[in-house]
């Protein structure tokens, strides 16, 4: 082991050996050992400090994982050999978090599958299941599929239809910051995709007290628009909300993927569709029933996320749409998305 090598007044590497097993074809042998180069890296973190770890290629530096904010501890990490550098970004969003849908399974240290069969509270009519039918990762896309598949509880709950929901609650979860999904919907009526938030122990009691952020929503075959939305204020049924619609100018929400953000801080949550901002709500227009005197509640509290595609319900209120209308073979009714991405503002 050669010594280490100080980048900075903080930065450390260290040359060493990482030691695997290589079993042999037909797995009954001796195993062979292997040997590659790595190196130890460690660095001195300050608190409410972001540090963004980078190797250098053929093309420049490049981020390794994803930005760090710093707890005052020390930080080690082992990677392939090459050449490091730490930096700090300042005024700038980065990176903490991200699902880029690669591979063939579901990220379950990133992801929860929910069964529920009880409508959501909306009067919704499908089946939360956690067969891989309902969701699956294929070509590096998270597909959230609808059947027209019935479902009885135990208890004797039936519900014609199936789906998923997952969720990042006890996996990911964060105050503030901003949140992109690159996503195409489905265009079936009575569908309904959504990626939105909740928080994670809603210590402003219970729903909608304690706040939810819609990040996207589609009316089934309304797909010319998307809608995000706001809840707070009392407990169901004196809860409260603030709504607002986005027509796409050119291809529809499911005739091709666009990219959904919310950036949220403490005195406002500001909506984005491909980059363009169409809605902004400041602290002024929320409350929580539960936290008079606090301006910045309920969004002041950490909120994890969750991916769903229900059908029917109270969303289709006010509409004449009803997926009973869809005919067999527009089955499955599919939620495709590309990514989810975290970051964070450095300041």
């Amino acid at each position: 082991m050669s010594p280490p090598v100080r980048n900075s007044d903080n930065f450390f590497l260290t040359s060493c050996v990482a030691l695997g097993m290589l079993f042999t074809t037909a797995g009954y042998g001796e195993p062979e050992l292997t040997v590659s180069p790595a190196v130890a890296v460690h660095y001195q973190t300050e608190s409410g400090k972001y540090y963004q770890l980078q190797v250098k290629d053929g093309a420049g530096w490049r981020d390794v994982g994803f930005a760090i904010e710093g707890t005052g501890e020390v930080y080690e990490e082992y990677h392939p050999t090459g050449e490091y550098r730490l930096i700090s970004p300042r005024q700038e969003w980065v990176k903490v978090w991200a699902d880029e849908f690669d591979g063939d399974n579901l990220d379950y240290r990133k992801w929860e599958k929910e069964e529920n069969n009880y409508g959501g509270g909306n009067n919704e009519r499908q089946a939360y299941r956690t067969d891989p039918k309902y969701c699956f990762v294929k070509d590096g896309v998270l597909n959230l599929a609808v059947y027209r598949d019935a479902h009885t509880t135990p208890d004797g709950k039936t519900q014609p239809y199936s789906s998923a929901r997952i969720r990042t609650q006890n996996r990911g979860e964060w105050k503030y910051g901003r949140f992109e999904v690159r996503a195409k919907m489905p265009e079936g009526q009575g569908i309904w995709p959504a990626v939105w938030m909740l928080p994670t122990e809603s210590k402003y009691s219970s729903w909608a007290s304690g706040g939810e952020i819609d990040i996207l929503e589609s009316r089934g075959s309304a797909v010319h628009e998307t809608t995000g939305a706001l809840h707070f204020g009392g407990v169901w049924p004196r809860n409260s909300y603030l709504s607002h619609s986005y027509t796409f100018p050119g291809k529809d929400a499911a005739e091709a993927f666009h990219i959904y953000s919310v950036e949220w801080n403490a005195d406002e949550i500001k909506w984005c569709v491909d980059g363009k901002q169409c809605m902004t709500r400041k602290k002024s227009e929320w409350f929580s029933e539960a936290a008079k005197g606090n301006p910045h509640a309920p969004f002041d509290q950490p909120f994890h996320m969750i991916v769903n595609v229900a059908v029917d319900g109270r969303f289709f209120e006010k509409t004449d749409q009803r997926a009973d209308l869809l005919p067999p073979d527009a089955f499955p009714q599919i939620m495709q998305v590309d990514y989810i991405r975290v970051f964070q503002w450095a300041d």
